[in-house]
């Protein structure tokens, strides 16, 4: 993700439908799902136009069931809520949205780590006052919408600088839910997940960000990571066989390959955590 990815620009189409409701996570517990997302944009200026009775929401009772009747168990309920976005953006508290979203990139941006740019250091008390003035202002563009899930992303992008990954773990944590279909969101969270020794959360993130790019076998090197941390030594092994078969000469993948062995004959001990792969 980029660090401009949250910005919600003018809208293609008029009307754009959301589920709204609550459903239970295997990993996560009770979620409400989409509510953030409708009051953020209702802030901004958009309208709600009809809100349709709902249902149950099902999911599969075993995930890895490819039968034509597999298990169901409920799992939720949602309804349907239209929005008229012709007047997005247009009102005073969308536009204040953008002036704090803007401002608190300007100050954040320079000391994000991205693979393949430079960024400045954050050791210096005024790098310190800089993030924590950034995140003051996401946070309050948040509070005009709650459903900027890219705002979380980049707080979080913020706290890792900071070495905070109980705080960091959090605002990724937003980030993923709010950002369903951009496996970026989900990758950072998986890490800080595997960084506090959250494996069961780190396994569902690591899962729905290869299923959203199955082409990316760094995904799916790091579901085996995730795997493995997790004690899923067996699924680890064929994991990361496919991550290798996709990328053979990539050098993580063949230490993972050789980590998962080891622990799998008891060579090494089972890591709890991503320290733990350090010692």
């Amino acid at each position: 993700m980029s660090e401009e990815a949250g910005s919600q620009g003018e809208p293609k189409q008029k009307e754009w439908e959301f589920r709204v409701g609550v459903r239970v996570d295997p990993a996560e517990g009770l979620l409400s799902t989409g509510m953030d997302e409708v009051n953020g944009l209702i802030n901004r200026g958009g309208k709600v136009v009809s809100i349709e009775g709902g249902g149950a929401v099902l999911r599969k009772l075993n995930k890895d069931d490819t039968s034509d009747d597999p298990v169901m168990t409920l799992s939720g309920c949602d309804m349907k809520v239209v929005i008229d976005m012709t007047e997005f953006g247009s009102n005073a508290a969308s536009q204040e949205h953008d002036r704090l979203y803007q401002e608190g990139l300007e100050l954040i941006n320079p000391y994000i780590f991205i693979v393949g740019r430079e960024h400045e250091p954050a050791d210096t008390e005024a790098a310190r006052d800089d993030l924590a003035q950034g995140k003051e202002l996401f946070r309050q563009a948040l509070e005009i919408d709650p459903g900027n899930g890219a705002a979380w992303w980049i707080i979080g992008k913020a706290e890792q600088v900071l070495e905070d990954t109980e705080a960091a773990c959090d605002a990724f944590r937003k980030a993923y839910q709010l950002i369903q279909n951009n496996p970026d969101a989900a990758r950072e969270y998986m890490f800080e997940c595997l960084k506090l020794g959250r494996t069961k959360q780190a396994i569902e993130a690591a899962r729905h960000a290869r299923k959203l790019k199955p082409e990316d076998m760094g995904l799916v090197a790091n579901l085996a990571l995730a795997l493995m941390i997790g004690g899923e030594l067996e699924e680890a092994a064929d994991t990361i066989e496919i991550a290798l078969a996709g990328a053979p000469d990539d050098p993580i993948n063949v230490n993972l390959q050789q980590r998962i062995a080891e622990i799998r004959a008891g060579n090494q001990p089972q890591p709890q955590n991503l320290a733990d792969l350090d010692e």
